[in-house]
């Protein structure tokens, strides 16, 4: 929790100068505060599950590469294949507020396969629907009502403009341009028809999605006359080195690319920041984890001397196996940690409970349902 002890103790000087919605600053003082939440429950992709971090992968500051790591790493039941980590945010959250923790997020969860209906992958299931779908009261995890949740904690939206693909299909651009077979693509004047289609076209759809999810919140605890949880939001830290940088982990795209990646991430922060804030819930935040490669101005993304999340040098053309890994642009266990501490502010100040203390509390972790 270094990196937390270290991110929190600035968090009263977040700037002020904030949108309403947007939650990343310690409460000010004034009248009692209430207690913070007693139990969390994660919903969301592999960001929130904590992919990548239990592979074992080590960085070589000279080289700027990644090496080692096990494929074959064992993750936690009781469904490995989602690639739930200790290490994930929520876990840092929950130890914060000596809360209970309910981890339901999965890699490559997106709204329509994994919050509101079990989420399959090449015709196998990773785990049941994490929510449900409560207009059709069909998939709907019970282990959800059972956590009683006062807190629900919510990071979904890169599987659902299918970021990865997009990736994969600038690299097979890039290579295609490169022999002079095409034209490059994914830069800003000239897309290409993945990013159109796949990114552009469905951001309207995210929108809607983020908005049905609280909705379904609401009214699942109003039917089962319970207190409504409240619920935190968190947009996507960019891993994208400035400029186009080039090293090991930038050297499958072409700068253009790399620059023009990031501007999709901040596109896609974008509508998450403002699709939350539109909502005007007092019981709904956004907490701003944007920066939580760069805190303070100490710049952890690829290319540097410590990145905090990892890169696409753990591909090797060298060892084809090593395609198979998830972890490139997943945050390690400092970059879960750098996300947990901007989190933590808005949980609190949603919940008018005092900051936490940099040292963690004792929390539960109970089965993912």
């Amino acid at each position: 929790m270094l990196v937390v002890g270290a991110l929190l103790g600035g968090a009263a000087c977040t700037d002020a100068a904030e949108r309403t919605t947007r939650v990343d600053a310690a409460p000010a003082a004034g009248p009692t505060p209430e207690p913070g939440p007693t139990s969390i429950v994660q919903l969301g992709d592999s960001i929130a599950s904590g992919e990548g971090t239990l592979y074992g992968y080590t960085y070589d500051a000279s080289t700027k590469e990644w090496s080692g790591g096990n494929l074959d790493a064992p993750w936690p039941p009781p469904y490995p294949g989602c690639h739930d980590s200790p290490d994930a945010y929520g876990e840092h959250v929950a130890a914060s507020f000596g809360a209970t923790f309910h981890q339901f997020a999965c890699t490559g969860a997106t709204f329509a396969s994994g919050i509101s209906a079990p989420e399959t992958y090449q015709g196998t299931t990773l785990r049941p629907a994490e929510f449900g779908n409560w207009d059709t009261k069909n998939d709907l995890n019970a282990e959800y009502d059972a956590a009683s949740p006062d807190l629900v904690l919510v990071t979904f939206g890169a599987d659902d403009v299918q970021f990865v693909g997009i990736v994969e299909a600038c690299i097979k651009n890039g290579y295609e341009y490169y022999f002079d077979l095409a034209d490059l693509e994914c830069t800003a004047k000239n897309p290409g028809p993945t990013v159109e289609d796949d990114f552009t076209d469905f951001l309207p759809t995210l929108e809607k999605n983020y908005r049905t999810l609280v909705e379904w919140i609401t009214a699942r605890a109003e039917a089962n006359n319970v207190l409504v949880p409240k619920i935190v939001f968190t947009n996507y830290a960019d891993p994208l080195p400035p400029k186009g940088t080039k090293c090991p982990d930038t050297s499958w795209l072409y700068p253009r690319q790399v620059q023009y990646l990031s501007k999709l991430v901040g596109r896609m922060n974008e509508v998450i920041v403002s699709t939350i804030e539109d909502l005007d819930n007092d019981d709904v935040a956004l907490a701003d984890i944007s920066a939580a490669y760069d805190p303070a101005g100490v710049d952890h993304r690829w290319c540097t001397d410590a990145p905090w999340a990892y890169g696409l040098s753990i591909y090797k053309v060298t060892d084809p196996d090593s395609f198979e890994s998830q972890a490139p642009f997943h945050p390690t266990p400092q970059g879960q940690e750098s996300i947990a501490a901007h989190v933590i502010p808005a949980v609190a100040k949603l919940f008018g409970s005092p900051l936490p203390s940099a040292g963690e509390s004792a929390t539960t972790t109970a089965s993912a349902g």
